[in-house]
């Protein structure tokens, strides 16, 4: 089974906790992602509602900093990959094929040239918020209908034009809309679910998964049981139809959120994907519907929005 998976915080959870993404008592690790065949995963620096202002930076930066060396004590099993060529030459390879990635747009301290140098540093995709307020605007669980600030619209233009992805998940109704007026460049929602299955704050609206649709844009199903309604391979499927209903089948990845959220202990982590692959065949599922939701859609996504080396913006 080829896999590419939009959202962990496994690199976040090493750097934490000393651990190594060769081996390590999460959901996820390199020895383990071997049994499917491409992997590509983004791996997400994890920035809390806690950490504000130039140490939300710094600690970016160290993590990011942490994924290269990982990358440098076992290039055999990994690679970080910037540009489309990589892209698709790594996954003609064996190893995981790594994107960074952003949780959290505090990491950039409302200074747009901060942007830039996390282009330098290779990061493709920028949450731009957690659930809480920050520079760029409000997350879901905050009170009001604000939206972007001033600072979050110029630092979206700016993600789009190095070539960083903006992700909508965990960003409010308004702050959603805000972001899809500032641009038509496609956009993600790396984990998030369906309101219409499970009324939660987190989960998307189908007016907000139809304009993803429509601009060409991702989806990744998020393994979050309070997001799923339940922690089943059912409940995954639930939204998994609710978002095919809705013409998704080119917009539908994975974004499960491993070492980012508590999943059943049955699941074992990263090994619960080839079981919802069979889940999803037993369910009537087609082997090509599947191999589009499991890798073919986030493989074209990034094949398409990556930027090429030789036309980098500096």
């Amino acid at each position: 089974m080829r896999l590419f998976d939009l959202h962990c915080d496994t690199l976040t959870a090493c750097y934490q906790n000393g651990g190594s993404l060769c081996r390590n008592s999460g959901d996820l690790d390199l020895k383990r992602g071997r049994q499917y065949g491409p992997w590509c995963q983004v791996f997400a620096v994890f920035i809390p509602d806690t950490l504000r202002g130039a140490a939300a930076t710094r600690y970016a930066r160290r993590v990011l900093t942490f994924a290269r060396e990982q990358e440098k004590a076992y290039p055999q099993q990994i690679t970080f990959v910037a540009h489309r060529e990589m892209l698709e030459q790594a996954t003609k390879g064996e190893r995981c094929v790594g994107i960074l990635a952003i949780e959290g747009g505090a990491a950039l301290n409302g200074k747009l040239r901060n942007v830039q140098r996390f282009a330098e540093q290779g990061v493709r995709v920028i949450t731009l918020t957690w659930n809480g307020r920050n520079e760029l605007g409000c997350g879901c669980l905050t009170e009001g209908n604000e939206g972007l600030t001033a600072f979050g619209r110029a630092a979206v233009r700016e993600m789009v034009r190095f070539g960083i992805v903006p992700d909508v998940s965990h960003l409010n109704e308004s702050g959603f809309w805000d972001v899809a007026t500032l641009t038509e460049a496609p956009l993600i929602a790396s984990h998030s679910l369906s309101r219409a299955v499970c009324e939660h704050p987190r989960n998307l609206t189908d007016a907000q998964f139809k304009e993803l649709r429509r601009r060409g844009g991702l989806v990744g199903l998020s393994f979050d049981e309070a997001q799923l309604g339940a922690a089943e391979p059912e409940a995954v499927y639930r939204h998994l139809s609710h978002y095919l209903e809705l013409d998704g089948v080119n917009t539908v990845a994975f974004g499960g959120d491993l070492d980012g959220t508590v999943l059943p202990e049955a699941w074992q982590g990263i090994a619960i994907y080839e079981r919802l692959g069979e889940y999803f065949l037993q369910k009537g599922l087609s082997e090509a519907v599947i191999e589009q939701v499991f890798f073919k859609n986030a493989f074209d996504f990034f094949t398409n929005t990556l930027q090429s080396a030789e036309n980098e913006v500096q």
